[in-house]
């Protein structure tokens, strides 16, 4: 497609998308029902895509149609708040959505710095917990955990990571030694949602039939901080857990570690352009994640 199809003939495809219905849609564009087939059709001559199903009662979106969809109206929407903006001068309010662990334990206690630099960018921190593909609603960038082959968004890798238990500095105090995964038994067990890295770490122990005892919570923040007040051991991580051995709250009493398939990935929707507050973002939380790195790299050296 060698040039942006008419503005007139997506308002009006849009508008036949949201209702699937071409009836629906002239009664809101106070135009026939004729025009608006019309503008869809040229539409779908411009793409080259069919865009609806059509049978003799009604209409229904293909799957292209779907994501042309998605693609319109999220540019209609950033189109409107860019619009606002500059009506009223008000400054543009960032929208970040950030996987809850993320954003308590790492994202949280940095936007100070970040507010530093940029005093005049106002921001809207959205955490959700299981925050597994992109959101829905309307955001400028996420921060998303897993293998990063999320859909229709732009993908950029901020941490690699690692996973080990950790520990109160004095929980294993009473062995007078150095401890080993041998002496892990089933109720020093805290697990962060499932046992699998418990089973993972305890799977070359005699005590690996024991990895699912224990307690759950479904929160690493709760984990942790169960761990710190020596209920048990949990398995930490290098994004969120940094600051408790960095204080001396936990320590790692096994020096042992597993790389972890899934990382943590600024997620930018795919329409998005032109946001100086959005690129100063950006180009800071990739800044800290390198500096976050490198402290984890001297760590283990």
């Amino acid at each position: 497609m060698r040039r942006l199809p008419s503005l007139n003939a997506m308002r009006v495809f849009e508008t036949a998308a949201r209702f699937e219905s071409f009836t629906k849609a002239a009664h809101e564009l106070r135009i026939t029902q004729s025009a608006v087939g019309k503008q869809v059709a040229k539409l779908e001559q411009d793409l080259g895509q069919k865009l609806f199903l059509r049978s003799h009662r009604k209409v229904e979106l293909t799957d292209t149609g779907r994501l042309v969809m998605q693609a319109v109206s999220a540019s209609f929407a950033g189109l409107k708040l860019r619009l606002d903006e500059i009506i009223v001068q008000r400054p543009r309010q960032l929208h970040v959505v950030a996987d809850s662990d993320f954003a308590q334990l790492w994202l949280f206690p940095r936007l100070p710095r970040f507010d530093s630099l940029h005093p005049k960018i106002s921001m809207t921190l959205r955490s959700e917990s299981h925050l597994l593909a992109p959101p829905d609603a309307p955001y400028d960038c996420a921060v998303l955990w897993g293998r990063g082959d999320w859909q229709n968004c732009r993908v950029e890798p901020l941490f690699a990571n690692s996973v080990f238990p950790v520990a109160n500095p004095s929980y294993f105090r009473a062995l007078g030694r150095p401890p080993a995964l041998t002496d892990v038994h089933r109720h020093m067990l805290i697990h962060d949602r499932s046992s699998y890295w418990w089973r993972a770490f305890l799977s070359s122990t005699n005590t690996s039939e024991q990895a699912d005892a224990g307690r759950t919570y479904t929160s690493t923040a709760l984990c942790l901080e169960a761990a710190a007040r020596g209920d048990g051991i949990a398995i930490g991580d290098e994004v969120t857990t940094r600051s408790y051995p960095e204080s001396g709250r936990l320590e790692l009493p096994f020096l042992v570690r597993r790389p972890s398939p899934d990382a943590y990935f600024l997620v930018l929707p795919i329409t998005t352009t032109g946001n100086p507050s959005l690129d100063a973002f950006a180009l800071w939380l990739i800044e800290e994640a390198r500096a976050h790195s490198r402290w984890f790299a001297e760590f283990w050296s």
